[in-house]
Formats: structure tokens, sequence, C-alpha cells
């Protein structure tokens, strides 16, 4: 009787289990990764990502450029006209800072300082 009744529990938990193990977040396996938590494809990245991710590491880089590393890419004549008219948006200075792009003939600084001015 006893061997019955301890036969009779272990085989009501082994199917029990099952159901339990499921309840566990990530489904009782390994762990699952913080993009596939918050509902991210599982797998490989498509093209489409990896060029993303590539164009997001390349702006991150230039982003993150010094002083000398900017006037090595562009020329210190830029870079200080850039911090000349920096001085100016931050003053309030939205005209002057474009007529001072345009007239150095940076047509695209000009543009980026209207975008600028405009949302403030």
């Amino acid at each position: 009787m006893r061997a019955r009744t301890s036969l009779v529990i272990t085989l009501a938990a082994a199917l029990l289990a099952p159901p339990v193990i499921a309840q566990v977040p990530g489904g009782g396996g390994g762990p699952t990764s913080a993009q596939q938590a918050s509902g991210g494809p599982i797998g490989r990245m498509t093209a489409g990502q990896e060029s993303w991710r590539f164009e997001s590491e390349a702006m991150r880089r230039a982003n993150a450029m010094t002083t000398e590393e900017a006037e090595a890419e562009y020329g210190a004549e830029r870079v200080e006209l850039a911090n000349r008219v920096q001085a100016l948006i931050n003053e309030g200075k939205c005209r002057e800072a474009r007529a001072m792009a345009n007239a150095a003939g940076e047509r695209q600084m000009a543009l980026r300082i209207r975008q600028t001015c405009r949302s403030r």
C-alpha cells in the first residue's frame, strides 16, 4: 500500500511538472536576451538592421570628435567658424549666425542654423 501511494504521488508530480515549467519566465529554458524580452526578433539581423547599426556607429564616432580630430578632418578655419556661429546661436542671434555662415560659403551650415533656431 505504501509503495502504491508513493508511486501515485511520484506519477502525479511528473504529470504536473510540465505545466509548472511552462509558467516559468522563459519557458523553463535558457534565459532570454534583452532583445527577445523586449519583443525583438530572434536570430540574425536583417540587412537593414546591419546597415543601421553600421551607420549608427559611424554617427557616434563623428559626434564624439575631439577638437583636434575635427580640425584635422574639416580644417581649423571651419572649426573656428563653427565655434563663432555656435556662440551667436547661444546668444540668440540666429540671423547673424546664418549671415556669417553664408558669407563664409557654408551653405549646409547656414541651413542647419536655420533648422536649429527654428526649433527654439
